[in-house]
């Protein structure tokens, strides 16, 4: 999460949604402060855009609807509203015109700024979300996933990598395969000797 804007503290939702249309801009929530939204890489917006496109193929058959990173998201118990980069939204889910509540999935493509944050506050205010099943991490840099099921009140950790790597949504009865969540993703490449 960027820094909070001046002025903005205690601002109601109504002036948040004000604030975002007068401004034409995406900010983030959290209890009356509003916080400005970095903006991310091509590699971020391609694998973005290719995991949402393997979601709707893979859920075409379920009452599931995929977004992206321009719906907001709110947490009540955080009373939180923020830009996750895809989600999936089925039976649970509660849809509004300007948001959605309750997903079943939830992906954020990590990258250095919000590594931190995806990690540790972020996913703690996930975890309040009753609906949430699955939490799902994609590396920008390599092609590696961490996928989070929760299961009995437990969060388990389930690493994929490589271009035969999938990743198994139990809760949705569906596959990701790691090769089409990075089609056409170029990687940077590693320093030349000498170079650090």
């Amino acid at each position: 999460m960027g820094d909070a804007l001046p002025q903005t503290a205690g601002l109601s939702h109504a002036e948040y949604f004000a604030l975002e249309r007068a401004e034409d801009r995406r900010y983030e929530y959290l209890a009356g402060e509003v916080f400005a939204m970095a903006g991310g890489s091509e590699r971020h917006a391609l694998i973005s855009m290719n995991t949402g496109a393997a979601l709707v193929n893979a859920t075409r058959r379920l009452p599931c609807r995929v977004y992206g990173a321009d719906m907001k998201l709110y947490i009540a118990h955080h009373d939180h509203f923020c830009y996750p980069d895809v989600m999936l939204l089925c039976a649970a889910g509660v849809r509004h015109e300007d948001h959605v509540e309750q997903p079943t999935l939830i992906v954020e493509v990590l990258s250095p700024s919000t590594e931190a944050y995806d990690r540790g506050l972020k996913f703690e205010h996930y975890r309040s979300i009753e609906a949430l099943q699955h939490y799902l991490l994609l590396d920008q840099d390599r092609m590696h996933a961490e996928l989070y099921t929760r299961a009995d009140g437990a969060w388990l950790l389930t690493e994929a990598g490589g271009e035969a790597g999938v990743l198994r949504l139990d809760a949705l009865g569906i596959e990701l395969a790691l090769a089409e969540l990075y089609r056409q993703v170029e990687f940077p490449g590693p320093s030349p000797a000498g170079t650090g």
